[in-house]
């Protein structure tokens, strides 16, 4: 059965030298619980967004190594507190730290960041028959058979771990999912595997399908 709430590790708190020395460890993974729009603005490279609001414990539990030491990225440390407790939920025990001060103080030190291009239908009607454009929906099949735009590619999201294969490095990749969140997560993901140009359709279905009415 599961281990005891007490021998579980326990989240420190780190100023952002800490985190970045904890991090460069093979066996530790960054993962980002803010929002898609601010892990867009600016995050960790190569951490994974899942989104706290969202449906967190089931895509941790999908797409989190559950023998990786975790380390955390909040807005606060109680949204932090929370998130570990629904990650233990589904197994992810191991959360050994939490960024203090968040984004702000790790820019502050000029330390390495990345962050994600957001655009909107809009944006996107103007591009969409560029030959270098690949838009994937990141939702998942039955979703996709329900409506989705025309030419676009269904690869849920967890899935773009392994299936990430399938794409060409060299396109620039939009993914859309039903409101930008999971999309973001399809969209670290990707960039862990070395992908460069990646966009996120801000509002995704939801605010794709209001603007072509």
């Amino acid at each position: 059965g599961p281990k005891p709430i007490s021998k579980l590790p326990q989240m420190k708190i780190l100023k952002p030298e800490e985190f970045q020395k904890a991090s460069e460890n093979d066996s530790v993974i960054v993962v980002d619980v803010r929002s898609y729009h601010a892990f867009g603005g600016l995050h960790i490279p190569q951490s994974y967004n899942l989104d706290s609001t969202g449906n967190l414990p089931t895509f941790a539990g999908w797409v989190l190594p559950p023998e990786k030491d975790i380390l955390l990225v909040a807005e606060t440390l109680d949204i932090a507190k929370e998130a570990v407790l629904w990650m233990q939920r589904v197994g992810i025990d191991n959360t050994i730290g939490f960024l203090e001060g968040g984004l702000h103080s790790w820019a502050a030190l000029g330390l390495p960041v990345s962050y994600v291009k957001q655009i909107s239908p809009e944006e996107y009607e103007k591009i969409k028959n560029e030959d270098d454009i690949l838009m994937i929906d990141g939702r998942d099949k039955l979703a996709f058979d329900e409506g989705h735009i025309e030419n676009s590619i269904n690869i849920p999201s967890p899935d773009l771990r392994k299936r990430y294969v399938e794409l060409d490095k060299d396109k620039k990749i939009v993914i859309i999912c039903n409101s930008g969140v999971r999309s973001s997560l399809g969209i670290s993901i990707l960039k862990q595997k070395g992908f460069k140009e990646v966009m996120n359709l801000s509002g995704g279905m939801q605010g794709y399908q209001a603007y072509i009415g």
